[in-house]
């Protein structure tokens, strides 16, 4: 009989501890509830949306065509193969050709493209390498294409250029575009 009164009474004392927990689990809900409608806290980093997002710092307007800096490629690598070996690197340009009117793109208007080193006046030609693009290629939308053309590797020191791009009868400068 004494042991069934122990079993009771740890019984008793285990639900009233199980109750003041719950309590104070409810007190202290409502007070962080009550707390946090006071004080919103919120992870905010600068944000790029803001300014001008998917627009180019760097771009052209004339009529109703626009050229747009897209990026530059930089890729530096060698091949060696048997006996064969040999400097592949480029400097790669894109630029974004777009038709405010949203009319078609004739691709083949393109005429030519140079660039000139900001500091020393030197202009560099395109290998003979170009491609005109839909923009996207998944779903193009045809007022808009995207242009690649490859350089030779640009000298070290250079970190600006101007580019001058003759598309359709018109010539596109885009002045102090920033590569470094």
């Amino acid at each position: 009989m004494n042991m069934f009164k122990h079993i009771k009474e740890m019984k008793t004392k285990l639900v009233s501890i199980l109750c003041v927990i719950l309590i104070v689990y409810i007190i202290l809900s409502i007070f962080i509830m009550k707390s946090s409608n006071q004080h919103v806290y919120v992870y905010h980093e600068p944000s790029m949306v803001k300014l001008s997002f998917g627009e180019s710092k760097y771009f052209s307007t004339i009529g109703l065509l626009k050229v747009s800096f897209e990026k530059i490629t930089k890729e530096k690598y060698f091949i060696t193969y048997s006996q064969i070996t040999g400097n592949q690197s480029y400097f790669g340009l894109t630029l974004i050709i777009e038709d405010l009117a949203r009319k078609n793109i004739d691709k083949s208007a393109f005429e030519y493209i140079y660039i000139e080193d900001t500091t020393t006046k030197q202009k560099f030609y395109p290998i003979p390498y170009y491609e005109i693009e839909n923009f996207p290629t998944d779903r193009p939308l045809r007022y808009k294409v995207k242009f690649y053309a490859k350089f030779l590797p640009l000298p070290y020191q250079t970190s600006s250029i101007n580019i001058y791009f003759k598309f359709s009868d018109k010539l596109f400068v885009l002045k102090n575009v920033d590569i470094r």
